[in-house]
């Protein structure tokens, strides 16, 4: 069966009989991949009473019907696990973490995978993290409140978050 390039989603052929049973494959297959939510990507045993469409990122190490299937997406339809591949560029909400976690050829959630942000056409966010002292009393409270609020001006500016 034809299917597309980056999800193997099925394609119908011309003369196909039952053109519906492909359809309803390919729909089922975009309800198990786009806007992706998983509920851990760290439970490495499938669990004992999962609800349909439950999806999990298996890790390493899985037992069970996710053994061998690790990063994979394994969604449970109401009677069995079903596996999807990720593509690479593949987000999803990790909600036991309450994390995102990004696909690049390995699952990661230790950050955004980007350098930046552009925001009607600036880049925010994109200078490193600067730290800014905090003002203590005394009789230079003036100059030193001066120094804190100017160091606050050039990190927001070096992060694009004010002009």
């Amino acid at each position: 069966m034809a299917e597309t390039l980056r999800h193997a989603l099925p394609l119908l052929a011309a003369g196909q009989a039952q053109k519906e049973i492909t359809h309803n494959e390919a729909l089922l297959a975009i309800d198990r991949k786009l806007h992706l939510g998983v509920l851990s990507m760290q439970v490495a045993v499938p669990p004992a009473a999962p609800t349909a469409g439950d999806a999990y990122i298996v890790p390493a190490g899985a037992l069970g019907a996710w053994a061998g299937q690790s990063g994979q997406i394994a969604s449970f339809d109401g009677f069995g696990w079903l596996f999807s591949a990720p593509v690479k560029g593949t987000l999803a909400l990790v909600q036991d973490a309450g994390v995102f976690a990004f696909f690049d050829g390995l699952w990661r959630a230790d950050g955004w995978p980007v350098a930046s942000l552009r925001v009607d056409g600036r880049s925010v966010l994109a200078a490193p993290a600067v730290s800014v002292a905090v003002p203590e009393g005394g009789g230079v409270v003036d100059s030193e409140c001066r120094q804190a609020v100017g160091a606050l001006i050039s990190a927001l500016l070096a992060q694009g978050i004010i002009l």
